[in-house]
């Protein structure tokens, strides 16, 4: 496997072609997930599981900004964070890396401990 990268909230179609412009090089695949589909395990969205059996589609809401989940990639993040900032994927859009712990999260779950951490980590910074 290449690599992945889930992109939530990528609305624009040139978004997500800058994005695939700048990870073209990595030989990395993009999959926007629709909104339908957030309440999926991350790895059914990789496509390295495969669903425990059928799920009904997702019905709140958006959630609430971008979300980038690297699947696969993790020998590279040196390389790939700078080019997905330069992207338009700068220090607004969350990133995670796919993880045997979060992998059988929801893209819901990933996001709401994300803004937790980034949260956590803004407060830690201010003096």
């Amino acid at each position: 496997m290449s690599g992945k990268l889930l992109l939530f909230g990528f609305d624009s179609l040139l978004n997500v072609l800058a994005l695939e412009s700048a990870v073209g090089a990595f030989g990395a695949e993009l999959v926007p997930v629709a909104r339908k589909d957030l309440n999926k395990p991350l790895a059914v969205l990789a496509g390295l599981d495969t669903a425990p059996g059928p799920m009904a589609d997702y019905a709140g809401g958006a959630l609430g900004g971008r979300m980038i989940v690297l699947c696969g990639l993790e020998k590279q993040l040196d390389d790939l964070l700078p080019a997905l900032s330069r992207a338009g994927a700068g220090p607004e859009c969350l990133k995670a890396v796919l993880t045997p712990h979060n992998r059988g999260w929801s893209p819901v779950m990933l996001y709401a401990e994300l803004q937790k951490e980034h949260q956590a980590m803004r407060k830690g910074g201010k003096k």
